[in-house]
């Protein structure tokens, strides 16, 4: 098993992840970084040569969109329900302020 991090390396790892933690935070993610180094160890041992690397296991492809073009909404189906609309577009509030 790992030792316990010091609260150096806590610091450390905040620095590098451009985080400033307390000395409370320090306390909580040293247990916490101990905890996941000591799961790491454990996953280490496991044998794996027998096992293929992969990238993808679902086996999906092309999940955005089927392989055909379908009809869509018209525009007034689609502006039917909007609570507000401008120019036979949706009208929302601005997401971000001057």
């Amino acid at each position: 098993m790992a030792t316990q991090l010091s609260p150096e390396e806590v610091q450390k790892i905040a620095s590098l992840a451009a985080m400033h933690l307390s000395e409370v935070e320090v306390k909580k993610f040293q247990g916490w970084l101990t905890e996941a180094l000591n799961y790491i160890e454990v996953l280490q041992e496991i044998d794996t040569s027998k096992t293929p690397e992969t990238s993808q296991v679902t086996g999906l492809i092309n999940i955005w969109r089927a392989d055909q073009a379908r009809v869509s909404l018209t525009q007034k189906q689609a502006l039917q329900n909007a609570p507000r609309q401008l120019r036979g577009y949706f009208k929302v509030d601005p997401a971000l302020e001057r």
